[in-house]
């Protein structure tokens, strides 16, 4: 679906935009121009950017935290 009729970017532009790492409309228009001419389709732009985020598996800091003390180098045991 077109979200950005300035420049034709469609709602699977913006989703790939989040993916690459755009997280705020000013981002995502920097990457696919959505949202950075008239501004008529911001609040579609964040909708989608809010959906795309919400959908990304959530990383868990601690098992993270706790992966990297438990990694070390080969032969150090």
């Amino acid at each position: 679906m077109y979200v950005c009729l300035c420049v034709g970017a469609t709602n699977q532009m913006v989703s790939d935009a989040v993916a690459a790492g755009a997280c705020t409309s000013k981002e995502v228009a920097a990457m696919c121009g959505a949202g950075g001419d008239c501004g008529r389709c911001r609040c579609t732009v964040r909708d989608i950017i809010e959906a795309t985020l919400a959908a990304r598996p959530t990383v868990d800091s601690d098992a993270l935290h706790r992966l990297a003390l438990d990694i070390s180098p080969v032969g150090s045991h």
